[in-house]
């Protein structure tokens, strides 16, 4: 049986204030991150990934107002796949899940051997240097000459307004979300990880101008690091 590693409490505190410090310095809010603070203990005290836990990477208030909205009867559209498919996957009726990594994508399809209602699609990037640049990902490590086009097209087969929630989470978010925007009902949820990023926000202020949204900042589900994740909401 392996050993659990649990981290020292002032490790944590010494990381969260570094946290505080940095939202501090960009001119973001500390008071969401403080209230979070028993979590981001818990969360850090003894890590697991998010995968092992079921649980999305995203904000932690982000996640908790999350679960109040969805239903059992959801459809799931998801770039990036992981904890979050595992949690769709207990709490949803279907979830469609593109993820660009194979060995990550074999990791979570042996999670889901017990279930028809997750459909987990692998679209590997291509090597192409000269990729137009809405289809790099200059946010992911490892990822220099490589293009995510088929992946950033791999909902657009899907019929238009049948997916209750979209989850933007994986490569080239810009043009997943120019590409699958179609795929929300009307009144439908998108959830969109690292919402602050700059590189994110024309497509941001240009697609979802008249949604409404709720940003939520601060501590982020088995991470040391703040993460700041944002719930839009299609018009109806």
């Amino acid at each position: 049986m392996s050993q659990v590693y649990i981290k020292p409490a002032h490790k944590i505190f010494l990381r969260f204030l570094s946290e505080l410090v940095n939202n501090l310095k960009i001119g973001k809010p500390i008071i969401e991150p403080l209230k979070g603070f028993p979590a981001y203990f818990k969360y850090n005290r003894k890590m697991i990934f998010p995968l092992e836990a079921k649980l999305p990477w995203i904000n932690h208030f982000a996640f908790g107002r999350l679960k109040t909205l969805i239903r059992p009867d959801f459809r799931v559209l998801e770039f990036g796949s992981g904890g979050s498919t595992l949690f769709f996957k207990d709490h949803t009726a279907y979830v469609y899940s593109i993820e660009h990594d194979a060995k990550w994508f074999e990791n979570v399809k042996s999670k889901c051997q017990d279930t028809d209602k997750v459909e987990l699609n692998l679209l590997q990037p291509e090597i192409d240097p000269e990729a137009q640049v809405e289809y790099k990902s200059i946010n992911g490590m490892f990822t220099k000459g490589l293009s995510y086009k088929k992946y950033s097209h791999g909902a657009d087969h899907l019929p238009d307004e049948s997916f209750d929630l979209l989850l933007i989470d994986g490569r080239a978010r810009p043009k997943c979300l120019k590409n699958s925007i179609s795929k929300l009902k009307p009144g439908g949820i998108l959830v969109f990880d690292n919402s602050d990023r700059e590189s994110y926000q024309p497509v941001i202020s240009t697609l979802l101008k008249g949604w409404k949204s709720e940003v939520y900042q601060g501590v982020t589900i088995y991470d040391a690091f703040f993460n700041q994740t944002t719930l839009f909401f299609k018009p109806a």
